[in-house]
């Protein structure tokens, strides 16, 4: 795939990732996204599995993280609030 057809795939996935204000961890995810899936384009990686490589990342810094995304595009399960609350005790206890 060429440069040109990998900025409009890009281009068409973001669209179902919304834009946050500026400077939030929103917009770092829709920015993580575009790095993880230009580098999973060249590996055959699906754009399910950079979005999640690219949550995980910010998850990393950013535990209490709520990625907005498109659920019927990207096939990604949200975590529950449960799950969510256990990340966030782990995240509390490593420090």
């Amino acid at each position: 795939m060429d440069k040109e057809m990998i900025n409009r795939v890009l281009k068409f996935e973001l669209e179902h990732i919304p834009k946050g204000s500026k400077g939030s961890t929103q917009n770092k995810l829709r920015f993580y996204y575009v790095a993880y899936r230009r580098r999973g384009i060249a590996k055959g990686l699906s754009r399910d599995q950079c979005l999640k490589d690219a949550i995980d990342r910010l998850k990393k810094d950013h535990p209490e993280f709520d990625p907005a995304f498109d659920e019927d595009f990207f096939k990604i399960p949200k975590k529950s609030f449960l799950q969510k609350l256990v990340d966030h005790i782990r995240f509390f206890n490593e420090k």
